[in-house]
């Protein structure tokens, strides 16, 4: 019996395994990591936000590392879920983040930088729209879809 259960969707003891639970921590460290890299780098260059120091297009990229992790995370999280799911929910933590890490540097709230925000926003919603347009193996890698196909009770 346990030499027809081997192969995708069994260990090795024959029992059936969908998304691991250290694949789940992985990605969640690894999301709030990047997160906290981010909180790190911006605090630096609080001062120079509107000078010539400040790269929004870095800082769109340091969000979209941010959101991909984040949505390899929901998505090992969320297992009943689906992608169409996963990613307003990506969309909706992440743009709640970076509103939290811009008011965080103490700027008072007419002061706020809206266009800082939407450079997020944009590095997010590269995220997002990649989400839909990448081939199908690829997602199935990033989203962790392969595991979770042989659990039928998910």
């Amino acid at each position: 019996m346990l030499a027809s259960r081997r192969g995708r969707g069994y260990n090795a003891a024959g029992r059936k395994y969908g998304v691991c639970m250290q694949a789940r921590w992985v990605w969640t460290v690894a999301a709030t990591g990047s997160y906290v890299a981010i909180l790190l780098v911006s605090s630096r260059f609080d001062g120079a936000a509107d000078g010539a120091i400040y790269f929004p297009w870095l800082y769109a990229e340091g969000y979209a590392v941010f959101g991909s992790l984040l949505l390899g995370a929901v998505a090992r999280w969320w297992r009943g879920g689906s992608p169409a799911l996963w990613r307003p929910f990506m969309l909706s933590v992440g743009s709640l983040a970076a509103a939290i890490e811009i008011w965080s540097h103490g700027i008072g709230l007419p002061d706020i930088p809206v266009d800082r925000w939407m450079v997020a926003l944009l590095g997010l919603l590269v995220v997002a729209l990649l989400a839909r347009l990448l081939p199908g193996r690829i997602l199935r890698w990033w989203l962790g879809l392969e595991r979770r196909q042989h659990d039928a009770d998910a």
